[in-house]
């Protein structure tokens, strides 16, 4: 999805007053309409109600806020097909000291609460992953505790990527983000596979990890004709968000449903019931990816540099 195509839907949503409380109803993509800002926002966002309201001392104006919601659950909607796959969130934004969106909660598809500093800008909303990154737990199945790195690492696999397709972040960025920090979801001594390593590196970015391999596979078996966003709308579509409490075994077996394969089942075994580990410099030389410092280079005549595009792309 281009950026514009993207800015189209999101115009497309509606910001509705919270009864009895008050109404609003301008574009979320710009400030919501002066005057007096009711307690509590209603949004409809691809078929989604967020009751969005503030707390804390000196918070921020909902006017500001509300876009910056708006415009975060807009992008997911897009990357599932124009659809958000939760009924509905309550989401409290929590005023704190300085400029930047701090750390986030979700709970079991039903709410979500964000720190962010009263002095932040709304260009410092409009760059912000944070929120994308938690109202993508709402998309996907509740797992149990050992399984959270599935959970963890699927949120910061996706959050960039849908981010990249409605322009708010460039795929250098991409790349660069998980370049840096990739490193930290393999295996180290004495590791028993994702399911049974709980540490910080091995639940989300070892999470991560898996997803990533698992798209690149897909991608690269099936000629480009299934990916994760198969996965994952398949998943939504038979209900499976935060409110669905699923076994992984579940999603594993869905996951090849999706995609008329064992990717992401054989993908498991080897990641998850084991400790495989993946060769990083191998997979950035192959997607054409080469750090430079802090930033990275993309080589476009890469043996799967078309693929690499494709993931943040299409």
């Amino acid at each position: 999805m281009d950026r514009r195509n993207f800015i189209g839907a999101l115009g497309g949503f509606a910001i509705i007053g919270c009864s009895p409380r008050g109404t609003t109803a301008p574009a979320p993509a710009a400030a919501v309409a002066a005057g007096p800002s009711p307690a509590v926002h209603r949004l409809e966002i691809g078929g989604s109600i967020l009751h969005v309201h503030t707390q804390g001392r000196d918070s921020l104006p909902i006017d500001m806020l509300a876009p910056w919601v708006a415009q975060s659950a807009a992008m997911i909607a897009t990357y599932y097909g124009g659809a958000l796959p939760v009924p509905g969130l309550d989401i409290a934004l929590l005023a704190s000291s300085g400029s930047r969106v701090g750390f986030g909660m979700h709970q079991d598809g039903r709410w979500i609460r964000v720190y962010y500093g009263r002095h932040c800008s709304t260009e410092t909303l409009a760059r912000d992953w944070v929120m994308v990154h938690e109202m993508l737990h709402a998309t996907f199945p509740d797992l149990p505790d050992r399984h959270r790195w599935m959970q963890e690492g699927l949120s910061t696999y996706l959050e960039p990527i849908v981010r990249a397709r409605a322009g708010a972040t460039t795929d250098a960025e991409v790349w660069r983000r998980w370049t840096a920090s990739m490193e930290h979801g393999r295996p180290g001594h004495g590791d028993r596979g994702l399911d049974r390593t709980h540490t910080w590196g091995r639940t989300y970015w070892g999470g991560t990890l898996f997803w990533l391999v698992a798209d690149v596979r897909l991608r690269e078996t099936t000629n480009g004709a299934q990916s994760i966003r198969d996965v994952v709308t398949h998943i939504a579509g038979m209900g499976g968000n935060g409110r669905a409490q699923w076994s992984t075994s579940k999603v594993v077996a869905e996951a090849d449903r999706a995609t008329g394969t064992t990717i992401v089942s054989s993908l498991y075994a080897e990641l998850a019931l084991a400790p495989g580990d993946v060769d990083l410099p191998a997979l950035w030389a192959k997607l054409g990816v080469r750090a430079e410092g802090d930033s990275v280079v993309l080589d476009d005549d890469a043996p799967l540099a078309a693929l690499r595009q494709a993931i943040t792309r299409a």
